[in-house]
């Protein structure tokens, strides 16, 4: 554990220093894993039955990689799904952005994914009770253990706004177009925002586009390796029952993954 706070104290100055890009006007909530691609390994004293673990902790605020503190009062379903499809509660841990520590004994693909518990936000003035936005936020984080194949991340683990990847990230290369999906109610969701954004960005170069009437965009994997974080967000209308709580429902998905 006193080895993962120190990881964290130092990325946190690199993650700084390397992109300070803003992804949001407003809090957004994802995942970030300190390995993306971990190999299973043993040793006779410290892992005698073979695992890899990595570490997934909290981004929340406006800067990728972390910029705030996630309170509990915020944080809803927080969990992994194993290859095989099954899914396990995860607890938050207690140290520094919640950094929870992810033991995993299979080779394939798994994604942590958590949400937000959805809310009101912005008091309109001279609105008693009545606020600008309510919201809702998903993230995931993908990760591939050990020799991966095919795209183990292509179906939906039943997030309202979710980004579905259309091949697996560990197979980018630099230069490539990154096929997403998105799903809005399990349906693809046209003419959302999509923004794309590289961990060791020096000069805050991000990639934006919009879905097309299928929900789809690409991604362009421009100049660097290493962690990606995709952001979709969609506002709309709120409906009748919310007309005299709010002026606009606002949804954000995140996604993040490695380019090796």
């Amino acid at each position: 554990m006193k080895k993962i706070k120190r990881f964290f104290q130092m990325g946190l100055i690199l993650g700084f220093c390397l992109c300070i890009s803003s992804i949001c006007s407003a809090h957004t909530m994802w995942l970030n894993a300190t390995d993306y691609s971990p190999k299973i390994w043993s040793h006779p004293k410290y892992a005698p039955k073979p695992r890899a673990k990595t570490a997934v902790y909290f981004g929340w605020g406006h800067r990728y990689p972390v910029a705030d503190f996630l309170s509990d009062k915020y944080l809803g379903d927080f969990f992994i799904i194993r290859p095989d499809g099954g899914r396990e509660n995860l607890t938050p841990g207690e140290g520094g952005f919640r950094a929870t520590e992810i033991k995993m004994k299979k080779d394939g693909g798994w994604i942590a994914g958590a949400t937000i518990k959805p809310g009101f936000y912005g008091e309109v003035e001279g609105k008693k009770d009545f606020y600008k936005l309510r919201y809702a936020q998903y993230g995931k984080a993908l990760i591939n253990v050990g020799k991966v194949s095919g795209n183990p991340f292509s179906e939906p683990v039943g997030h309202k706004l979710e980004i579905i990847p259309l091949m697996n990230p560990n197979e980018l290369k630099l230069g490539d177009r990154f096929p997403i999906r998105v799903l809005f109610e399990g349906k693809p969701a046209p003419n959302t925002k999509i923004h794309g954004c590289s961990l060791f960005s020096f000069t805050d170069k991000s990639f934006t586009t919009f879905t097309n009437s299928k929900g789809e965009a690409k991604i362009n994997i421009l100049d660097y390796h290493g962690p990606w974080i995709v952001k979709a967000g969609m506002k709309m209308p709120p409906p009748k029952e919310l007309k005299d709580k709010c002026q606009e429902l606002n949804y954000t998905s995140t996604l993040t993954f490695a380019v090796q």
